[in-house]
């Protein structure tokens, strides 16, 4: 535990000298796993979606003056996209971590990003899981190159994983027990339709002076029966049975950091005490009964881009992870897009 003197303040990032080299490794190795003999090439992150939906983002009336900034300074709706997706996994019956991306139209001011400081978007990224399974660029560095090495894409799917989950345990996880249990609980994931799925943004950010987390959680009263499908896209079909028969809602809630040595900004794997700040509820995210799987929605679904650095300066992005993903996913994307022969660009509305 860091003294006094060495202790951050709230909502202070301690950027690691050696972190842009980390970065830059990062990048490279996500280049050579790019799988770019697929057409249209896929996703670096996240490649298999379950469908993009349209929703409406509700700031919540009357908050604290603490809560006032950025998207939330004024009670107001946006239009949005959510994704729903699966980290790696091409079949849904295998577990593993599964994603939610929401992109805000219609948000006016510059943002964070110099190539989209003019866009009206702002985007949350999420998963499954309420921590990270890697501490800082250097670990993200190491781990990346593990699964460079450990890579088997001539085998099916699920033995190819499990062997991989094998050399990663006695190799990079062997000496790191707490990223090693936050690993193991994130493959082991399972989920049984993307509406009825907690999601947690893991990585922290800024609420004007503030650090926070977030999470998206799903509203009981919409909940919806699951079909019984055991099929590869599973989660699809139990996506379409829901928007089907009736809307689907979720709570946005953020947690304060109110201290900085037991709610680290630096170390996602570390979990913040919801007994020392409880999760405060800030929106509403409603997704109304819909269809969403014509060719021109599933294309629009494939080309779009995610990243939590589309974002106003009052909700920055914090941390190494996080600063690993700005890099990342802005070159993959950048990649992905010249090789589908897209053009970059943020939309302009859902």
């Amino acid at each position: 535990m860091p003294n006094s003197i060495d202790a951050p303040a709230l909502g202070e990032e301690r950027v690691p000298p050696d972190e842009a080299r980390a970065i830059r490794s990062i990048t490279e190795i996500s280049l050579k796993l790019l799988d770019t003999q697929a057409r249209p090439v896929p996703r670096g992150q996240h490649p298999k979606a379950h469908g993009c939906v349209r929703a409406e983002f509700t700031v919540e009336p009357g908050l604290p003056a603490e809560l006032r900034h950025g998207l939330f300074a004024t009670p107001r709706s946006f239009s949005a996209l959510v994704r729903f997706s699966n980290s790696l996994q091409k079949n849904d019956n295998l577990p593993g971590i599964h994603g939610m991306a929401v992109k805000l139209f219609g948000v006016e001011g510059k943002k964070l990003l110099p190539a989209d400081e003019d866009a009206t978007t702002h985007d949350f990224v999420l998963m499954d899981l309420p921590v990270f399974f890697i501490r800082d660029a250097a670990s993200y560095a190491e781990f990346s190159n593990a699964i460079f090495a450990t890579a088997h894409p001539s085998l099916p799917e699920k033995l190819g994983g499990l062997v991989t989950l094998l050399q990663l345990m006695l190799g990079y996880f062997r000496k790191r027990s707490g990223e090693r249990k936050a690993f193991l609980r994130a493959v082991k994931t399972t989920c049984v339709s993307p509406l009825l799925s907690q999601y947690w943004s893991a990585t922290p950010y800024r609420l004007g002076p503030h650090a926070i987390r977030f999470s998206f959680r799903p509203d009981p009263a919409t909940a919806a029966p699951v079909p019984a499908s055991k099929g590869r896209d599973r989660l699809r079909d139990a996506l379409r049975a829901h928007l089907t028969a009736k809307e689907a809602r979720f709570d946005m809630l953020v947690q304060l950091q109110t201290d900085p040595a037991a709610m680290p900004v630096e170390d996602p794997t570390v979990a913040w005490d919801e007994g020392i700040s409880p999760y405060r509820k800030v929106a509403t995210l409603r997704i109304p009964s819909q269809t969403f799987e014509s060719p021109e929605q599933r294309l629009r679904c494939e080309n779009l881009s995610f990243t939590p650095w589309h974002a106003l300066p009052e909700h920055r992005p914090l941390g190494g992870i996080n600063r690993v993903r700005k890099a990342v996913y802005e070159i993959l994307s950048t990649r992905r897009h010249e090789l589908n022969s897209i053009p970059t660009g943020e939309p302009d509305a859902a």
